[in-house]
């Protein structure tokens, strides 16, 4: 998990109509109120980025502001309607227009300050009274941003505008514009930068007291004022991963059709500006140059500024006719003017062209055409939001881009408050009779003991205690809790030129080694090189040849006649991109339920040069994380942990989770369209579900949703069938069954919470022929929040510091009436910790503050990708992970034609029709993807009759596929 300020996003897509059938009714729980407070762990004092608040007992008068643009008068012809224009909605010129008003009519509004506007409907006015404050929250958050979002007039108090100018608001959010080289900025990607904001949100304390959480917040928007040439040059360095020339361009330089359609994609929908565009009149004649504004249509890569003439006005040139379009058509007209090269009106203008064989830019400013040289278009002085996805490499480096660590972070925060936004010196606040306290609230927190995880020993493959470091929950895995009896066989595929063979022979040597060491069954003939070796140009490769190379390898596999005892993966060393990964993921998961695994360039170059600093055993590794992934996608067991804490000189047992219940772990995990997901027409959601009794192996199944929609429909089918694999492994059904929910808000959890259980004791009905429902426990897992923790200095001179890991908060900065708490379950190494929310919305099991945490934090130490704890329990990240492959594999789908994007509704379309067609495309695709991940998590070929009894009793009948990796993590 990333642990930098939280990267704001906005979605702009809308959810269709849902059809309520029968099958979905059900009756809402009533949540679970906090049964006490945790008492386990070391007392520790700690700071949080909440701020009191006060205020005098007043009333606030809520108004509704509606403007309309006053509709053009045209002349009278008979009987007609008048029909009022659409209201104006962009926030902007909404605001602009309000204040304009306010400050027209100062006998309304004598007292500018005391007005609260939200720049999109309503109004606040404050009014002495002795009644209690309606809108609470939505005042407050308004009230707190009005300063940096109020449109001050041309003579106002320069602090006003300077506050003005200093900020950007999106969504909430105040983001600080960086209009000096000083300025907190950070480049993410050519073209892009991330500015720091404050988001404030209004919470309540445990007492019931009023409380602002300021969070900041990174937002990324387009780098202002950066000349296209610059733009360009900086987005072809950056697509090499590992650099081979650096590109640089002359007088002669050219750009390829390849080139300059990946340069339109980056600029389409920026707002460009230029300085000394040739300013035209009606007829098209160049008059002079004039400042414009634009959006970018194309680049023209056949079009150049020395073969494109202008019409310029000249009144000693001979009259001559040129042919102008107009609205009746093309005509004829007669000016005096001249036939100007574009490179050289340029230079008479006193900007000469250095680069005048670059293509030239199809522009469009509101219905005007031009064509502009890419050396004098620049990207607009005015904040624009970026809003499509970063590139892989930009994903991947954005979260040590973006840390800050705590000190800097707690700094930043308290800067922000207070001398950036100036909340002392605010007139709304003032005019409000509003104050905010300057200081972060001081809170208490306890720090649990790590749990004791249990590996097998490198000498006799006995159980044994794992040693846990305290500070960070490092724990050194030597060899794998369980592997497969199978041999391994790799098939290597090398994609791409960045990299040479001796580089990916010895990569290949040393994870083959550590894999060994492991307790993988690899042939001794393929520990110096793999039996199939392939390689093939990237710029050469396409769908068919994938689709044909690992056909022939499976082929020649199954001829071997060795299928039954060996295993086969496939090993793809390439560029990391997002179509080809998604098309890798496709073929090997989809077509042929083969294990794969992509390691890209930079990691095998990083890795080779730090080899002979790195031991192969070194648990930090990256051959040791590899060998990690591939056990658990091959069915092994990395890593589990005790039920309860060893005495010394105790022999280990092979513990469960939590307790000695037959528990079944559930994890549920959706994700949205938005600007960094490759998903724009639907929501996939996937629920994980554990099928041993220590939480370590997984089945999963994917749910497509309309977009936008939270809620995992046909979540009984869904949970019918993993209820089932888990009786066919393990002859019994779950006594206990904990569902960790991820991504569900405060005002919808126990919506959520109510819909689900109710299709989960419905499945169960199905399932288990009369058998009593077991005890279920329902936990909200949320990450997205701004709440952050600081450890208090030892001393005045000291520095804020993370939390320690095992960090429990669970009183005072809590909901007052229910079952919450935070908790930092992981070690920080970068940036400030961001800790986890969880709520129990539902218990039948009753169980105290001290048990659902005990249990959280061991679920954290369970991930099979890393020996350390992680920051959220392993079957959230499961189900996020899941997720995330779907999303890669739809896109991929989409584009060969497997699958067909789900469009926006027609204006022909009744709500009804929208949601039956979204619904039938949403279950066509699911079985696509569902495909998938049956042959992903068991891969064989023989189909059997399964028929599992307990006390005498059927409790299930069902034909399956008896497949040798059962129950792999999907990863």
């Amino acid at each position: 998990m990333s642990h930098v300020d939280e990267i704001e996003r906005t979605r702009s897509y809308r959810a269709p109509p849902s059809k309520t059938s029968s099958s979905t009714s059900y009756e809402l729980i009533k949540a679970v109120q906090r049964p006490n407070h945790g008492t386990k762990g070391e007392l520790i004092n700690l700071l949080v980025n909440w701020f009191k608040i006060k205020f005098n007992r007043s009333r606030i008068y809520v108004y509704t502001v509606i403007a309309r643009e006053v509709p053009q008068q045209k002349p009278f012809r008979g009987k007609r309607v008048q029909e009022l224009p659409p209201p104006i909605s962009h926030s902007g010129t909404l605001s602009k227009i309000f204040w304009t008003m306010v400050r027209s009519y100062k006998d309304f509004f004598p007292n500018p300050h005391g007005i609260i506007f939200d720049d999109y409907e309503f109004i606040f006015a404050h009014i002495d009274s002795n009644t209690n404050v309606q809108w609470t929250s939505i005042f407050l958050k308004c009230l707190l941003s009005q300063n940096s979002r109020y449109v001050p007039s041309n003579d106002a108090d320069p602090q006003e505008i300077e506050i003005s100018n200093r900020f950007a608001h999106f969504n909430g959010g105040m983001f600080f514009v960086p209009r000096t080289p000083k300025a907190p900025k950070v480049v993410v990607q050519p073209g892009v930068e991330s500015w720091l904001g404050l988001y404030a949100s209004v919470r309540r304390m445990e007492n019931f007291d009023p409380v602002i959480n300021f969070g900041l917040v990174n937002k990324l928007f387009i780098q202002m004022n950066l000349d296209l040439i610059t733009f360009y040059l900086a987005i072809e360095n950056d697509s090499m991963s590992v650099k081979l020339q650096e590109l640089k361009l002359n007088r002669s330089s050219t750009m390829l059709p390849e080139q300059a359609a990946m340069f339109t994609s980056k600029l389409k929908d920026i707002k460009l500006k230029c300085d000394c565009a040739p300013g035209k009149d009606k007829d098209g004649i160049v008059t002079g140059r004039v400042e414009r504004h634009y959006k970018l249509v194309e680049l023209k890569p056949t079009w150049f500024a020395d073969r494109v003439s202008l019409d310029v006005e000249d009144s000693q040139a001979p009259e001559i006719a040129l042919k102008v379009k107009t609205k009746a058509g093309m005509r004829t007209i007669r000016r005096r003017c001249r036939s100007v090269r574009m490179d050289e009106w340029y230079a008479a203008q006193g900007k000469p062209l250095n680069y005048p064989k670059l293509p030239l830019c199809s522009v469009k400013s509101g219905k005007r055409e031009d064509l502009i040289p890419m050396e004098v278009l620049f990207t607009h002085d005015q904040p624009q939001k970026y809003i499509k996805l970063l590139n892989f490499y930009a994903r991947m480096r954005i979260t040590k881009l973006l840390a800050r660590p705590p000190e800097q972070h707690h700094k930043f925060t308290n800067k922000m408050i207070m001398e950036k936004l100036e909340y002392e010196k605010d007139p709304f606040m003032e005019a409000m009779k509003i104050s905010l306290d300057s200081k972060m609230i001081e809170c208490e927190g306890r720090r649990m003991e790590p749990c004791d995880v249990l590996g097998k020993s490198e000498s006799d493959e006995s159980l044994v205690k794992l040693e846990v470091k305290k500070e960070s929950g490092d724990f050194f895995l030597s060899r794998a809790m369980e592997t497969s009896t199978k041999k391994i066989r790799f098939v290597v595929y090398k994609l791409t030129d960045a990299i040479d063979e001796s580089e990916i022979r010895e990569f290949y040597r040393q994870l083959v080694k550590k894999c060994v060491t492991r307790g993988f069954n690899v042939p001794v003939v393929d520990h110096q090189n793999p039996p199939i070796y392939k390689k093939e140009r990237i710029g050469r490769y396409d769908d068919i040849k994938i689709a044909q190379m690992m056909a022939d390898d499976l082929a020649l596999f199954d001829q071997s006649g060795k299928s039954d005892d060996e295993l086969l993966v496939f090993l793809f060393f390439t560029k990391m991109v997002d179509e080809l990964y998604g098309q890798i993921k496709y073929h090997c998961d989809i077509l042929h339920g083969v294990v794969s695994q992509v390691v890209d360039e930079g990691t095998v170059k990083k890795a080779c040069k730090t080899l002979q600093d790195e031991m192969p055993s070194d648990y930090k590794s990256v051959y040791h994380h590899l060998c990690l992934k591939l056990n658990a996608k091959l069915g092994g067991i990395n890593q589990i942990v005790s039920e309860s804490e060893l005495d010394e000189g105790d022999e280990p047992e092979y513990g469960r989770m939590p307790s000695n219940e037959r528990t079944m772990f559930i994890g549920i995990d959706v994700i949205h369209p938005s600007p960094n997901s490759p998903i724009r027409d639907l929501s996939l959601g996937a629920i994980v579900a554990s099928m041993d009794k220590n939480a370590a192996k997984y089945a999963v199944r994917i749910k497509v949703n309309s977009r936008c929609n939270e809620n995992v429909q046909h979540f009984d089918e869904h949970f019918s069938l993993l209820l089932a694999k888990y009786i066919s492994i393990n002859n019994f059904l779950p006594e206990r069954i904990v569902i960790l929910r991820d991504g569900v808000s405060d005002s919808e959890m126990v919506k959520a919470a109510s819909q689900e259980l109710n299709s989960i004791k419905l499945a169960w009905r199905k399932c288990a022929n009369g058998k009593k429902c077991p005890p279920f426990t329902y936990i909200v897992v949320q990450k997205n929040h701004k709440t952050r923790f600081y450890r208090q200095p030892n001393n005045e001179n000291g520095q804020v510091k993370n939390p320690p890991m095992g960090t429990v908060v669970d009183k005072d900065v809590v909901t007052p009436h229910m079952f919450d708490f935070y908790m930092v379950s992981h070690y920080t190494q970068l940036g400030t910790t961001r800790p986890i929310h969880y709520t129990v919305v539902y218990d039948d099991c009753e169980s105290s503050a001290d048990v659902v945490q005990e249990m959280i934090f061991r679920m954290c130490f369970l991930y099979a990708r890393c020996s350390k704890p992680v920051s959220l329990p392993s079957p959230v990240y499961y189900a996020h992970l899941a997720c995330e492959r779907a999303a890669f594999q739809h896109q991929y789908a989409i584009k060969i034609g497997e699958v067909h994007e789900i469009m926006d509704k027609k204006e022909s379309e009744s709500d009804d029709d929208y949601a039956s067609r979204v619904e039938r495309q949403a279950l066509i695709i699911e079985g696509k993807l569902q495909k998938r991940l049956e042959n992903s998590l068991d891969s064989g070929a023989a189909e059997i009759t399964v028929t599992i009894k307990e006390g005498g009793m059927t409790l299930l009948q069902k034909r399956t596929m008896a497949r040798p990796s059962s129950t792999a993590i999907f990863l």
